[in-house]
């Protein structure tokens, strides 16, 4: 992906997201089933988190109400306006918590400075193109510490939903620039675009699992979980019949300690 692209990208998804109609919807605070139980199992007590793209709290202010250490960036300062006011009513917060302006392909802290890293809901398919994903990959592995752990939240293509006719489109149009030459938007696997003023996000990139898995691997990082939401919150272990289950997938992987 050229640089003016990324940056164009960049930009529209940024204001986006500044957009006082999208942010207040992300004004709700809670971890799904899910969430929790990947938590609970691959977060240690009292760790120092850093929440990538946390929207307005979500995630975060329910990590540091548990008693972990919290920072929260995003690059919407809506949303992190929106993330400081949440803070104010949270419950009893016995962890750290902070929020903070930043872009996660260029994150500000020193290197080995948090336990685990998280990166949730459809976050990091915002960010433009393979490049730019696999600059937060290895940012989130470089302030890692040694057998620390990113839990990520994505969407695959391989889910049955709604939005199968949206994403044969999208593959469709991909194919027609590749072999026609056609001036089409979408450059790479998995991009989508919406032009709807009701739709929060103009620009998605969808990737099989498979992509993932390679991605992180190529990145320094050990796969260590693998499983779809509904199956998380049904006490399912993954199989390949869920393949095709509706809903996000989280992928767990740990920096190595070597």
């Amino acid at each position: 992906m050229d640089t003016e692209r990324y940056d164009t990208l960049r930009r529209m998804i940024r204001e986006s997201y500044e957009d006082a109609r999208i942010v207040t919807r992300y004004v709700r605070v809670g971890l799904w089933p899910a969430e929790e139980a990947l938590v609970a199992e691959h977060l240690p007590e009292a760790a120092h988190v850093l929440d990538l793209g946390c929207g307005a709290g979500r995630v975060a202010i329910p990590l540091a109400e548990m008693g972990l250490n919290v920072v929260g960036i995003d690059i919407s300062d809506g949303m992190i306006a929106a993330a400081r006011e949440q803070a104010k009513y949270a419950q009893q917060v016995s962890g750290e918590l902070s929020f903070e302006v930043g872009d996660a392909t260029q994150l500000s802290f020193p290197a080995e400075s948090f336990d685990s890293v998280l990166f949730c809901y459809n976050g990091i398919e915002l960010v433009p193109g393979r490049r730019g994903k696999d600059r937060v990959l290895l940012e989130a592995l470089r302030v890692l510490r040694p057998g620390g752990r990113l839990i990520l939240c994505v969407h695959s293509l391989f889910a049955f939903n709604t939005h199968v006719p949206m994403r044969l489109r999208a593959f469709a149009r991909l194919i027609a620039r590749r072999v026609f030459g056609l001036p089409l938007r979408e450059h790479e696997l998995g991009e989508r675009f919406i032009d709807d003023d009701i739709e929060e996000a103009p620009y998605l990139q969808v990737w099989p699992p498979f992509l993932w898995r390679r991605h992180l691997e190529m990145a320094g990082f050990r796969i260590v979980d693998f499983n779809s939401r509904q199956r998380l919150e049904r006490g399912q272990p993954w199989s390949r019949w869920g393949t095709f289950d509706d809903g996000e997938r989280f992928l767990v992987a740990e920096k190595p300690e070597n």
